[in-house]
């Protein structure tokens, strides 16, 4: 029934019908649809306290083992490559009862974070749900293992299209990276894990083509295929629901802020430290103030320069 409800809120409500399958997943159960349709007549009314907070992104490190063409990490992050103290983490969500999602994951590579197994087990044992992302290159069958007896909800794998145009973004080769997706498929299989696979795809009009080539390549090898449209540089005309969907972003520095296209923790929503109450802070002054700017259209410069390719069949997630 929630899926069905899902599909049609996705096609009627908010025209992107090709989001029902990303939303259901972010939205399995009664509870976190509510908290989301709260969230949403919030953005609406413009009643800019009301949102709650019902998703962590955690940046557990700004390290890479790796230098994509087309990303700032190892590049251009404009800040210091470091780890985020487990113990930071383990506060946020003792202090965060609302929250239902974890995605342990930002900029940098979170296979390189030592205690990530850990990180996933704390917000196992709270009932949260954890959504990592990898660019694979770490990955294998006893560490797909690992993760799932951890508790981790989803594990997706970042690819670029065609083997020719991955190893022209990335600078290494796919096939490994394929090889090693199919010893988790293969892990997940025999040991009949709940985890479960993705493979995601940024795009914008130059890759767009090799969409089809990804499909085919990783076919039976996952779960589900998403494909995200790049953030490029250009001008807002509306609000963004961002700040006001239930999610914070903290950087592995501390720094808070409310989604991918601020880097650098530009907006200076605030930063975690021994006291931070999350909820209190997400319904904050700062927060409040980004809502009423977007409301009023005066964006901040993070927000009014921030902007997603046009991609036939695949719908922004900003506007």
């Amino acid at each position: 029934m929630t899926d069905r409800l899902i599909a049609l809120l996705a096609r009627l409500y908010l025209g992107k019908p090709d989001l029902a399958a990303f939303v259901a997943l972010r939205l399995p159960d009664r509870r976190a649809l509510l908290a989301a349709a709260r969230n949403e007549l919030a953005f609406r009314l413009g009643r800019h306290r009301a949102a709650r907070l019902t998703t962590l992104n955690v940046e557990l490190t700004s390290r890479c083992n790796v230098a994509c063409s087309y990303c700032d990490t190892n590049r251009a992050l404009g800040r210091p490559n470091t780890d985020l103290d487990l113990d930071v983490l383990a506060r946020l969500l003792e202090r965060a009862p609302t929250v239902h999602t974890l995605l342990p994951f930002q900029w940098g590579e979170p296979l390189l974070y030592e205690p990530l197994d850990e990180a996933i087990a704390l917000a196992a044992r709270r009932g949260v749900r954890t959504y990592l992302t990898t660019n694979g290159t770490l990955l294998d069958g006893p560490r797909f293992v690992r993760l799932a007896r951890a508790g981790l909800t989803r594990l997706t794998l970042s690819l670029d299209g065609d083997a020719e145009r991955h190893a022209a973004a990335r600078g290494y080769a796919q096939a490994p990276i394929l090889r090693r997706l199919a010893e988790a498929r293969e892990a997940q299989r025999l040991d009949r894990l709940p985890t479960a696979l993705d493979v995601s795809m940024v795009v914008d009009e130059s890759s767009a083509h090799t969409m089809d080539a990804l499909r085919a390549a990783v076919d039976g090898l996952c779960d589900r295929v998403q494909f995200i449209p790049r953030l490029v540089a250009g001008r807002r005309a509306s609000a963004c629901r961002e700040p006001s969907r239930g999610v914070m972003v903290v950087l592995s520095d501390g720094r808070v802020t409310t989604c991918c296209a601020d880097v650098r923790g530009e907006l200076a929503l605030g930063r975690v430290d021994d006291t931070t109450d999350p909820v209190a802070l997400y319904r904050g002054d700062a927060y409040v103030a980004l809502r009423r700017a977007h409301r009023a259209g005066a964006f901040p410069a993070v927000c009014a320069r921030c902007d997603e390719a046009c991609v036939p069949g695949v719908s922004k997630r900003f506007t």
